[in-house]
């Protein structure tokens, strides 16, 4: 008998109104996992991989309308006791602020323990197991508003783990780290399966790092299961899927490319992790030395040569970190920042002695570690706090626009119709229009049905100065048509992303400021939001983020800020900074280095070896 049994089961949510939807979010899904089985839930944002996991934990099952059934050892879920659920199947949140609920981590661990009645006695001896397994002695006694991200899921992970569960149900649970946290949270899970055969149920966009733990890969589409397989079949079957074939780790992607080349490898096994890529790229070895080196000064070198790769970056010298920037007398600079430093009410320095400038028609990303200062930084340049030493300076008459990484923030109305018309208001597009705007236009807008909303003269009538894209294209490049009627909270954590970037998109911004704007966004989302982005920089739009998503970094900014120990320590092209690092750098930069150092996307592989 397997652990979990999804029996014919569908799941509709209630709308807003409080009638029952007729779309599914989850329709007939059948499905078996068995004891100590790896499982990667994978698919577009929406397609219901949350409505899954909570569907699967009796304390979080959303309102709607159910049929079929799902087992757990055998009881219907819905028929658990109350201890069983809380202890059996844990549950982790994407945000790591989500689940905490105390003031230190110590406090945090315990609480779930005193919810189940359990003697102090036996308390002090799960908390003492757990802390001495995970070794983290050294933070037990700290605020939990001192951690990094990766410590607070660290956190988080423990106190499900004290009650000694069968299952975790680990909703992207790394989307939020960076991505050595990311490693480190990661080798913890595949631990904890391994050595104690505990059940993983786990969704994710971003699974290179994932795949090759992994007993079985589900991919959901809409409410269904289109395919469902272990790793290396899966890998195989949805190679020509325009959708699915997203979601394959770098290394298979790269594999496939080069067997259409070298058919040889063929006969090998598809590879899951950087260490089967790199066998199978040594029995190819001379072919490929003479690839890399046939066209070594071709214009593909251009933007990163390996004399620019070697130029280091390592002088503790202001003028050496960035002298790409002439500070303080800079015409183009849109927003400069001198001298700051920053540190929270008793807190220490979080950022010393900063200088950096913004140019217009820049498009930079911001890197470093959880914890390190990247969305102080963002709030520092965007005015939200202010520096306890230093000048923040913006060139008169500049819009900028801020997207904060927790998109709820961003909410205030009822429905998504009338967060898209808040921010068309704030641009004065509508009140400069031709066609004429007052109350009645408005209430208009929101009495009409989603289709009318989209598909309005007087929204897809306005011009906006940063993007070339009419109401109507913008909508559905994001795929969020059906969501206009919904209040943003019903949302996915990706469809709630994508709102709040359509919501900056509309406000008509010079500046576009955004705190992980990638994160929760599925790989076909990503890239769309790529061109939007890509668009908005060519029309002379001024962008500046913070990111973990290290491929969409690399692929995209042509500006990259590194921070450590309070400061700018790198500002570069990302393609040199990743060249050069070898751990925080992409997985195809990984795969090919001992090959081509300087590649780190998979397009420029693409075009370096030739394939298609």
């Amino acid at each position: 008998m397997a652990l979990i049994e999804f029996n014919n089961f569908s799941f509709a949510y209630m709308n807003s109104d409080g009638s029952e939807s007729q779309v599914k979010s989850l329709d007939n899904i059948n499905l078996e996992i068995d004891y100590g089985d790896f499982v990667l839930l994978c698919g577009p944002s929406g397609c219901g991989k949350t409505t899954l996991l909570t569907n699967l934990k009796k304390e979080l099952m959303p309102a709607g309308r159910r049929s079929g059934e799902i087992k757990f050892n055998g009881t219907r879920i819905i028929d658990m006791d109350e201890i069983s659920s809380a202890c059996d199947i844990g549950y982790l949140f994407q945000n790591p602020d989500s689940q905490i609920v105390t003031d230190t981590v110590i406090q945090e661990i315990a609480f779930p323990l005193e919810n189940i009645g359990l003697p102090t006695e036996e308390i002090r001896n799960r908390i003492s197991e757990i802390v001495a397994f995970f070794g983290i002695n050294d933070i037990l006694h700290k605020n939990v508003n001192e951690l990094s991200g990766g410590q607070k899921q660290l956190v988080n992970l423990c106190s499900l783990l004290v009650l000694r569960p069968q299952v975790l149900l680990l909703d992207e649970p790394m989307s939020q780290l960076d991505p050595i946290a990311s490693y480190e949270f990661l080798s913890i899970v595949r631990r904890l399966n391994e050595e104690f055969s505990i059940t993983v149920i786990m969704s994710e966009h971003k699974a290179d790092s994932i795949f090759p733990f992994i007993d079985k890969a589900v991919f959901l589409k809409e409410g269904k299961i289109e395919f469902v397989d272990n790793a290396h079949n899966i890998c195989s079957e949805v190679i020509d899927d325009e959708i699915f074939e997203n979601y394959l780790p770098a290394v298979t992607k790269i594999y496939n490319s080069l067997s259409v080349k070298y058919p040889s490898l063929i006969k090998l096994n598809t590879p899951l992790s950087i260490r089967e890529g790199r066998r199978c790229l040594n029995t190819i070895h001379d072919d490929l030395i003479k690839i890399s080196d046939s066209d070594a000064n071709s214009d593909n070198l251009d933007s990163v040569s390996l004399h620019h790769i070697n130029k280091k970056y390592h002088s503790q010298e202001k003028s050496g970190i960035l002298d790409r920037i002439s500070l303080g007398g800079n015409k183009n600079a849109l927003i400069s920042m001198n001298g700051i430093y920053f540190a929270y009410e008793k807190g220490k320095l979080i950022l010393k002695n900063v200088d950096f400038e913004l140019e217009k028609g820049d498009f930079v990303s911001l890197i470093g570690g959880n914890g390190v200062g990247k969305s102080t930084f963002l709030q520092l340049l965007v005015g939200i706090l202010k520096p306890i030493k230093g000048k923040v300076k913006y060139k008169k008459g500049i819009k900028l626009v801020y997207v904060h990484q927790n998109p709820m923030i961003h909410f205030s109305k009822d429905n998504v119709k009338e967060e898209f018309l808040e921010s068309i208001l704030e641009s004065n597009l509508l009140q400069n229009n031709s066609v004429g705007f007052n109350k009645e236009t408005y209430d208009n807008l929101l009495k009409m049905s989603n289709e009318e909303f989209i598909e309005s003269d007087i929204l897809n009538g306005l011009e906006f100065d940063s993007i070339e894209f009419k109401f109507k294209e913008l909508i559905e490049f994001f795929d969020i048509c059906d969501l206009i009627d919904k209040h943003p909270y019903d949302c996915s954590g990706g469809e709630q992303q994508k709102i709040v970037i359509v919501k900056a998109l509309l406000q008509n911004a010079d500046v576009l400021v955004l705190d992980e704007p990638t994160k929760g966004l599925d790989p076909i989302s990503s890239k769309n939001l790529a061109n939007i982005l890509n668009s908005l920089r060519d029309n002379g739009i001024t962008i500046l983020m913070t990111s973990h998503d290290l491929d969409f970094v690399a692929n995209n900014c042509k500006r990259c800020l590194m921070l450590f120990d309070k400061d700018i320590q790198i500002d570069d092209d990302p393609k040199v900074i990743f060249a050069e690092n070898n751990f925080y750098t992409t997985f195809v930069n990984r795969m090919v280095k001992d090959y081509v150092p300087e590649i780190v996307t998979l397009d420029d592989l693409k075009d370096k070896w030739n394939l298609d």
